[in-house]
């Protein structure tokens, strides 16, 4: 099985357009999207009607629920508060019952997918070093995990011998005595210094995972934020990809 895996897109429609006619030209058998679909950007309502219509697997993350009022949004920093409140605004009643039908986390097809963590998945914790690693390999069966939330794609194995190593690489051989947690990175909104978008090809058979970049109109989705009345920071932080 072969499949196109991404996260956090986060209402950036010109990221979603390019990523789309990308996917077309890759062979695959499903699309997963591990949640964080709306927030921050300008074009929630296309962006839930694009997965809803054309993703196989997804899940919800901590701004889908937010815009919704189904969770805490108290730990929010003032660009996201004003971005989440907005797009509560702006949602419609279908595509709000869309997201409020996604689950979190889910089991499918021998992986675990999550949107933030295997271990307490609606507390919107982060898996970013070898100390978050060992709690949440206890939470989850199986040898493989993809999640997203932190929109920095990586690398988390944990060896027969039990030794946890944090890594970035192009592609991954799944060694077949190892586990593994990978961060598919962000669709919407990357964060690693990259302003490139990132997804992730998982081929099951072959047991390999390949991360992808791609550059879209980062400049259309600027004027869209700003002719929003969004925070003029979520404009600019998409150039610095921070």
């Amino acid at each position: 099985m072969k499949y196109i895996i991404f996260s956090d897109a986060h209402s950036n429609l010109e990221a979603i357009d390019t990523f789309s006619r990308i996917a077309e030209s890759v062979t695959h058998d499903k699309r997963v999207c591990l949640g964080d679909i709306v927030g921050y950007n300008a074009d929630p309502n296309p962006c839930v009607e694009w997965v809803r219509e054309t993703v196989d697997i997804a899940l919800a993350g901590n701004h889908d629920y937010a815009a919704l009022g189904k969770t805490d949004t108290t730990y929010f920093n003032s660009s996201a508060y004003q971005a989440c409140m907005w797009t509560r605004r702006e949602l419609t009643e279908k595509n709000k019952r869309f997201l409020g039908s996604l689950p979190v986390e889910k089991e499918e097809d021998g992986v675990h997918w999550v949107h933030s963590s295997p271990f307490e998945p609606m507390g919107w914790h982060y898996v970013s070093n070898v100390r978050d690693a060992e709690v949440n390999f206890e939470h989850f069966q199986g040898p493989l995990c993809f999640l997203g939330h932190s929109h920095l794609p990586g690398v988390i194995e944990k060896r027969s011998d039990n030794k946890i190593s944090c890594y970035v690489a192009p592609q991954v051989g799944l060694a077949p005595c190892s586990r593994y947690i990978i961060n598919v990175g962000s669709l919407g909104q990357p964060r690693d210094g990259n302003p490139d978008p990132t997804f992730v090809l998982y081929d099951s058979e072959k047991q390999s995972v390949e991360f992808r970049r791609f550059s879209y109109d980062l400049g259309s989705t600027q004027k869209k934020i700003m002719a929003c009345g969004l925070p003029a920071y979520l404009a600019d932080r998409l150039e610095l990809g921070r």
